[in-house]
């Protein structure tokens, strides 16, 4: 859930949203309330005609309760293309759709005129976006979770929010396919290994297993991020300070921060 309180002001408490600049692409990672942070600093916000790519990793809540207040998606002008993974049983339109069905929500899915396209993925499969290859895996999360490698010009970003670590020394299999040697890893850090035992199999992870994944993988950039909202900034300032003389660079992330590759 949002969580923007006193305690949060540092670090945010939005929920997912990831912009990524890559090549002539736009692409947005999840369409949490981080979204509408995304749509009032875009410079371009008013203008028409914007080609954006939206990748969802799955569609609990947290990952696409922004989209019902994404405004860029309400101009026709806008070409907007979804992209999600393909479940037995429901289609991903079907999914966005009622999460805005009334009386959930007075506005409609249909009312996103900027939203051209709903591309399922069969996880595991491969997505080609002008010279990007955007790679995914399944990940290990109730009802499925996908992660995401993203390529351009000999530069990769794994994004692998929403993951259960397993219990033992092997790294779980999509997850290496996605992160191994990635120059960025973005990775769920919800939890300490001190308080991961009262929430083993919701499924998320720690950040001291991201860590150790990190340096098993040779990741350069560890980003931890999908933070329990319970965290406050003290928290993850001790965080920020346990891993600041650790071997590799670990970063904890912050709403609003931008890294270059």
């Amino acid at each position: 859930m949002p969580t923007p309180a006193q305690h949060t002001r540092k670090y945010g408490g939005n929920t997912p949203c990831l912009e990524v600049r890559v090549g002539n692409n736009l692409l947005l990672i999840d369409a949490g309330t981080g979204i509408c942070r995304f749509t009032e600093r875009l410079a371009e916000a008013q203008n028409q005609d914007l080609d954006i790519t939206i990748l969802l990793s799955h569609t609990h809540w947290d990952h696409i309760q922004g989209l019902p207040f994404f405004k860029l998606a309400f101009n026709p002008a806008n070409n907007i293309k979804i992209y999600g993974p393909k479940r037995p049983g429901f289609t991903l339109r079907s999914c966005l759709e009622a999460a805005m069905t009334p009386p959930n929500f007075p506005v409609p899915f249909d009312m996103l005129a900027g939203v051209s396209e709903v591309n399922e993925i069969e996880p595991g499969a491969s997505v080609e976006l002008d010279g990007v290859t955007i790679s995914t895996a399944e990940l290990n999360h109730p009802d499925g979770s996908i992660g995401f490698r993203i390529e351009h010009e000999g530069k990769s970003l794994a994004y692998c929010l929403d993951h259960e670590h397993e219990e033992h020394d092997q790294v779980h299999q999509g997850l290496a396919k996605l992160a191994q040697g990635a120059d960025v890893l973005i990775f769920d850090a919800a939890y300490s290994d001190e308080d991961y035992p009262r929430f083993k199999g919701w499924g998320h992870s720690t950040w001291q297993v991201g860590y150790e994944t990190a340096r098993q993988l040779d990741v350069k950039t560890l980003v931890l991020s999908g933070f329990n909202p319970d965290l406050t900034d003290d928290a993850l300032d001790a965080i920020t300070h346990l891993t600041k003389d650790m071997t590799g660079n670990t970063v904890v992330a912050k709403e609003g921060d931008s890294l270059a590759l």
